[in-house]
């Protein structure tokens, strides 16, 4: 009788866990470290992102110092300005009941006001040892120990100090298995690199997966003043202050409360591209029908980094890569310097093939997914567009395709059953990423349409352990704002 209650326990406990299993969300969760209030380009990011936050699991706003809020000399900061957080949440609440017209996932005010903490108020590796915890570096703790077999992302656009705070903390407690397990579960996106901790991380835990962008983090609105890249936001002038221009008028003005705490970049006299670096590490968690963080050679909205690891990737500050040195060495994931993207704009043949391409290749799909996004603060759903739904081979998943083959096999795709919520017409666009992937296929593989929604192709004889990655763009045929969805299909050639 004893054994057959053990076998009910344990198939109880293994229906539990699987019915959690399945239950778990599939979007990426996500911890957020700023340091708010050094540049309006933070509250600018803050603000996108809200827009955004029904389509990740928002875990943690954590505030604290970085290279631009850094106290001189070395002491602690008085006031890490979480009020701005709160600020910016406020003026979500404020449009909340309109977002929900237009999508269920959003988080509540409440539930994002109760995930501020402060971090550290000390900058760098100065202010991290034992006995020195603060409530972010404890949030992140709590977080990573969850119940959940999900990875937890760190998006750093700041110092990261309060995550090395965690880990020091972690391992004073916690065997060498736990703190194996819990580096396990972290993917780390560092933009820029804003104090020392994240270069003493990658030392102390070479296991860590560890994003740093010194480049492509800052092509959503630059990279600088004299090439600005793609140009997204006609018909204003093709300057930072046209930017600004773009946005006081899709989304500052007649967008609701959450507009008007958009700020203005404008650092002295001088006007900034839009939302400087901190913004494309967000959106990397957007679109999973796209792209996968955990292989950042694969490309997206996030940008495309390196297959390995790079050794002593500098920080993009010289203030902060002097200090860095004494943590050498060190490696991390890093732009690809050796083959870039190359990518010609449709809309003026342009031919890009630099370190930013890698995201100016879907800017013009990331500045309307914002626009559209402030419609919804306001709008009510039939004046509004959304996103089409891509159906691929049945599969209406919003996730990446993996298929296995063999040279010379025809591969079929068909896409006729995607569909779009506000009945507009749809554009279908199959292209071959070939600078993406682990092991790309660099040569042209020819598509045959059978017609627009409908694809063929031979497996290439030669691509014998390569991996081919397919894009479909479906956009809909808008008249204001035009909206893509994606799907990336991944062949493995065996």
């Amino acid at each position: 009788k004893g054994m057959r209650k053990i076998k009910i326990l344990l198939i109880i406990s293994i229906c539990f866990l699987v019915k959690l299993c399945f239950s778990q969300s599939m979007k990426e969760r996500v911890i957020i470290l700023a340091d708010m209030g050094h540049d309006p380009d933070d509250e600018q990011q803050i603000v996108h992102m809200l827009t955004t936050s029904n389509e990740m699991e928002l875990e943690g706003l954590i505030t604290q110092t970085g290279r631009f809020f850094r106290p001189d000399p070395p002491a602690k900061v008085k006031d890490l300005r979480p009020y701005l957080f709160h600020h910016l949440i406020d003026g979500y609440e404020k449009v909340y009941a309109n977002l929900l017209l237009h999508d269920k996932d959003w988080p509540t005010p409440k539930y994002l006001h109760s995930i501020v903490k402060n971090g550290q108020a000390g900058n760098g590796m100065a202010d991290v040892m034992v006995g020195n915890s603060t409530a972010g570096s404890q949030w992140i703790i709590n977080a990573v120990e969850k119940a959940d077999p999900r990875r937890l992302n760190i998006v750093i656009n700041a110092g990261a100090n309060t995550l090395a705070q965690a880990l020091v903390d972690y391992k004073e407690n916690h065997t060498k298995e736990e703190l194996k397990a819990f580096i396990s579960k972290l993917l780390v996106y560092d933009n820029a690199g804003q104090d020392d901790a994240g270069a003493w991380i990658c030392h102390e835990f070479p296991d860590i997966f560890w994003i740093r962008s010194t480049g492509q983090n800052k092509a959503y609105g630059g990279p600088t003043n004299s090439n600005l890249g793609p140009y997204t936001w006609k018909p204003f002038p093709y300057t930072p202050l046209g930017q600004d221009a773009w946005a006081d008028e899709h989304v500052r003005f007649w967008h609701g409360p959450l507009g008007m705490v958009y700020q203005h970049r404008k650092v002295g006299e001088t006007t900034h591209f839009i939302e400087g670096g901190g913004i494309i590490p967000i959106l990397a968690f957007c679109n999973p029908g796209l792209s996968n963080m955990s292989d950042p050679s694969w490309g997206g909205w996030g940008g495309r980094f390196q297959v390995e690891k790079s050794l002593n990737v500098p920080s993009a500050f010289e203030i902060v890569h002097p200090d860095e040195k004494l943590f050498e060495p060190y490696k991390m994931y890093t732009e690809d310097q050796q083959l870039f993207d190359t990518w010609v704009n449709p809309d003026d043949s342009t031919v890009y093939h630099d370190i930013y391409t890698p995201v100016w290749r879907w800017r013009q799909a990331m500045w309307n997914d914002f626009r559209a996004r402030m419609d919804w603060c306001t709008k009510p759903y039939e004046e509004a567009n959304h996103h089409p739904i891509v159906v691929l081979n049945g599969d209406q998943s919003n996730q990446t395709l993996k298929l296995k083959s063999k040279p010379g096999k025809i591969i079929k795709l068909d896409a006729s059953a995607s569909t779009d919520p506000d009945q507009d017409e749809l554009s279908f666009n199959w292209w071959f990423y070939k600078e993406a992937g682990a092991k790309p296929y660099l040569k042209q593989i020819e598509l045959k349409y059978i017609n627009p929604s409908k694809v063929q192709f031979k497996i290439p004889e030669d691509a014998s352990g390569k991996e081919l990655h397919l894009i479909l763009e479906l956009s809909d045929k808008h008249p204001e704002v035009s909206l893509v969805s994606y799907k990336r299909v991944v062949i493995l050639v065996e």
